[in-house]
């Protein structure tokens, strides 16, 4: 990676590093029983493998998966620190949406065609785990609706629409009428309906991808907090209660990666907030328009995200975001976000007034300055492999593994060429001062960029 320096951990492990939330009422988890889960013993003693994969979510999950397609002899172990799908892959808003990593420059047609085989692969590996392994994750694909809520925003979705269609999506804008057929919503004057995408369950997802490359033979290790990495021809990791040493490791901590000495100057934790709305009555769906059920995101920069769930509920998040001091980790609620987030769900739906909520729960994301992920090899050694940055992350994260599994066996093709592989992330400023930027960030979204209709 060019003008960049990874940053390791080599402590002698006296700060074991905190990622515990304390409490997480989480209503994915909730849904898909995680309680009476088993939870794997944590990795005791010493041990070898051939790859370690530190993060048992997504992207760790993936490229266990594609790399075992692809070296089905190599003993593969996954460390995770707490529980696979604990983190953002387990609590997010249950988008799946198949456009998060287009490159908007590519102007070639055939160019165009591969990177947006990358874009479709992940939802495809997500369908192939469901036909194939029986994986079930209330994956919904019905598609997802972009809302404007005024002639500002119209006029960006119509250039977003254009490109959309310039690739070969089947996208459609909506207005009036046509628009009341999909959602019934004083705030929103235009919506983009985008026929890709769907909705899901995360934590089944997620749990379910364990059971999955379990029993392709890889060893996941879960309470298996990693407190150093010292990288070397063998990478040695260390653990609570063990250590394990391999050639290759493959980093898939996002948020968390800074707590091990990875990417500390250039990705940093920023929370989102997500609710559970009680069920809705027939009546109260019938008085929101809500047909067809797709996922629904707002054209703000401060912008909310809803889909509704299998039984019946509204999970929402998003209204604003948060950067604790010192790229803290947090716990796992914050009252007053969540109650931003159901005011604005009234304000969107006024006949939901009065709703209760089941659930308020949130999380870190791994935020980078210019909003997009890397993937790549790194190391004196290029015996380290990574996955990190993710803005929109259920479909990219399984991309990410596929990408890992080809860099690693040193192929060739529209995976390792694509523009997110090896890609520099910005510097993000020093810690002392990213607290302070975050409020500056937040002041000049809700002050300067409304003027340009993005709120």
């Amino acid at each position: 990676m060019k003008n960049f320096t990874p940053v390791y951990n080599n402590r002698l492990g006296l700060e074991p590093p905190g990622i515990y939330e304390y409490f997480l009422d989480n209503f994915w988890f909730k849904a898909a029983d995680l309680e009476n889960e088993k939870i794997n013993e944590p990795l005791r003693g010493s041990h070898k493998a051939d790859i370690v994969i530190i993060g048992g979510g997504y992207t760790g999950l993936s490229a266990a998966y594609n790399i075992h397609k692809k070296f089905p002899d190599k003993k593969i172990m996954i460390l995770e620190g707490a529980c696979c799908g604990y983190g953002a892959s387990g609590r997010n808003g249950g988008f799946c949406v198949v456009t998060s990593l287009i490159d908007e420059g590519c102007k070639d047609t055939e160019a165009r065609k591969r990177n947006l085989a990358v874009n479709l692969h992940g939802i495809n590996q997500i369908k192939e785990f469901i036909n194939d392994y029986g994986l079930d994750c209330d994956f919904d694909e019905k598609g997802m609706l972009d809302t404007a809520m005024n002639e500002a925003q119209v006029k960006i979705m119509e250039r977003e629409y254009k490109l959309l269609k310039d690739w070969g999506l089947e996208v459609e804008m909506l207005y009036g009428k046509d628009l009341e057929k999909e959602i019934k919503s004083p705030r929103y004057i235009a919506a983009l309906k985008i026929n890709h995408g769907a909705t899901l369950n995360p934590a089944k997802l997620a749990r379910g991808m364990k059971k999955i490359v379990e029993n392709l033979g890889v060893e996941i290790r879960e309470r298996s907090l990693v407190t150093r990495v010292i990288p070397g021809k063998i990478n040695h990791v260390d653990t609570e209660q063990g250590e394990v040493k391999a050639p290759v490791i493959v980093v898939a901590t996002n948020a968390y990666s800074h707590k091990i000495g990875f990417f500390q100057n250039r990705l940093y934790p920023i929370y989102t907030y997500v609710i559970a709305t009680e069920p809705l009555s027939k009546s109260q769906w019938e008085a929101i328009g809500w047909q067809n059920r797709q996922g629904i995101a707002d054209y703000r920069m401060q912008f909310d995200y809803m889909i509704p769930s299998a039984d019946g509920r509204i999970i929402i998040g998003g209204s604003d975001t948060k950067y604790y001091q010192n790229d803290g980790i947090a716990p796992g609620n914050n009252k007053s976000v969540s109650e931003d987030i159901l005011k604005d769900l009234v304000k969107t739906f006024p006949p939901l007034k009065g709703i209760k909520v089941d659930h308020c729960w949130g999380g870190p994301t791994a935020g980078t300055l210019d909003f997009a992920p890397s993937v790549g090899v790194m190391g004196d050694h290029k015996n380290i492999y990574y996955g990190v940055g993710y803005n929109e992350g259920v479909p990219s994260t399984q991309t990410a593994g596929r990408m890992i599994a080809d860099l690693m066996a040193g192929e060739k093709n529209e995976f390792t060429d694509h523009y997110i592989i090896n890609r520099t992330m910005p510097y993000s400023g020093p810690k002392f001062l990213r607290y302070f930027f975050s409020i500056f960030r937040k002041w000049y979204m809700v002050k300067v960029i409304k003027n340009a209709g993005h709120l």
